[in-house]
């Protein structure tokens, strides 16, 4: 397990290297535990509001009824609806046999989203050679989502774009851009006019 982890020097952050893999040896009992947990959750939240056959139609009361109880039954047990609304999703792609304990919650609720249920079972039983082990960012990367922590040029492209969405921070970054001659330098002809024709709104931000 501690080959598994990078290691800057002979610490982890405050801690050595031994009592590090301690600690992620404990976490990853815990972890397993609480996989358990939210998909025992979820077995009993299909049990009082089963989900719908595929194809099948639901009448718009019947929708109210099932959000009701399990909302009512969030409620009574202490969490959020949208906890146990997400615990009985992610519970009804995955039948109890195809689980795997060494892969936590987080990553069976992110393959959930593979459609074709051959093609997910066995994709949580091959990870990725470069690490071993399913994580959260890998398997975000499997099934095409944004990563946490984005590694390639790609990645880091589509990051920058999610967080362009907001056009005052999309404005400033790129200001910030359009300072650096390098970058300048990369940009094709054709993107430098379409700046120019941008909304004097968004021209104004970049100047400040």
């Amino acid at each position: 397990m501690s080959e598994e982890i990078e290691i800057a020097g002979d610490k982890v952050g405050r801690v050595s290297a031994s009592r590090y893999a301690q600690i992620v040896a404990e976490l990853r009992e815990l972890v397993q535990t609480a996989s358990r947990i939210q998909f025992t959750i979820g077995d009993y939240a299909l049990e009082v509001g089963p989900m719908r056959e595929h194809g099948g139609q639901e009448r718009s009361e019947e929708l109210f009824t099932v959000k009701d109880s399990l909302f009512r039954l969030a409620e009574d047990i202490g969490v959020s609806y949208s906890s146990v609304k997400d615990a009985r999703w992610t519970a009804s792609k995955w039948p109890k046999e195809r689980r795997v304990a060494e892969v936590s919650f987080t990553v069976h609720k992110i393959f959930a989203s593979i459609n074709d249920d051959q093609e997910r079972f066995e994709t949580i039983l091959n990870p990725p050679q470069r690490t071993s082990r399913w994580t959260p960012d890998e398997a975000k990367r499997r099934t095409g989502r944004q990563v946490t922590k984005p590694v390639t040029p790609q990645e880091k492209v589509s990051a920058i774009h999610t967080l362009a969405q907001d056009e005052q921070v999309a404005a400033t970054v790129t200001g910030d851009l359009l300072r650096r001659p390098a970058v300048v330098a990369q940009v094709k002809p054709e993107e430098k006019v379409r700046v120019k024709t941008w909304p004097a709104t968004v021209l104004g931000l970049i100047a400040v």
